[in-house]
């Protein structure tokens, strides 16, 4: 009877600690996500990748943390100079959104992503890495992510913008990739934020897009 007491004891102690661990994970990434819409310049994005980065390594099966602080690090590579501070900033990114795949295989919003890294390596050296596998890795990235959610609206965008970059190198019609980015729009504008940590992000950048298509 001693023994069975002792455990139920444990049992509890064990279903409290998750109930705490737990209830502080979601307050650690409530602040970090409203942390994030600071205005996004280097020191701003450097200071909320490592505030993920911190609850990351607290929350090791979560996924959420890994990928915002891979984005806020991809982020962060567009707002240095020089190829060798940019390159370690998506270095970083990527060790991210690998353990974010790791943990959610086959979720949309990780591959689109992954997609985005390999946007992001491309735009630090694009006149060199152009002919490189980076592109087609990317375009086939954001193609697999519609596939697992053809309504993910940053998936849309970010190939949007990859095919409009295409087309105008090439001098090409923009058509197609001015289309779907319009299509992103109204998707966006649906989503329900606040309601998860699934990212809500890239109706800003769906704007820009279709400014330059105006035009």
């Amino acid at each position: 009877m001693k023994k069975i007491t002792i455990l139920i004891a444990l049992l509890v102690l064990g279903f409290a600690l998750h109930a705490q661990n737990q209830e502080a994970y979601m307050k650690a990434m409530m602040n970090a996500l409203q942390s994030m819409s600071a205005a996004p310049n280097a020191e701003n994005l450097q200071a909320s990748a490592s505030q993920f980065e911190r609850i990351a390594a607290n929350a090791g099966s979560e996924w959420h943390p890994h990928y915002y602080a891979g984005l806020n690090y991809l982020n962060l590579s567009f707002q240095v100079e020089g190829i060798s501070s940019r390159d370690q900033y998506t270095a970083k990114a990527k060790t991210f959104i690998e353990k974010a795949k790791e943990l959610a295989p086959n979720n949309s919003e990780v591959v689109a992503l992954e997609g985005f890294l390999y946007m992001a390596q491309l735009a630090v050296d694009p006149d060199t890495r152009g002919q490189s596998p980076l592109p087609g890795q990317a375009m086939q990235s954001f193609g697999e992510a519609l596939r697992l959610n053809p309504n993910n609206p940053r998936a849309m965008v970010l190939l949007s913008q990859m095919q409009y970059g295409m087309a105008e190198f090439f001098n090409a019609p923009t058509e197609n990739a001015c289309a779907l980015n319009a299509k992103s729009i109204p998707v966006f504008e649906a989503e329900e934020k606040g309601k998860s940590f699934d990212p809500t992000w890239g109706l800003q950048l769906a704007q820009q897009v279709a400014s330059r298509c105006s035009k």
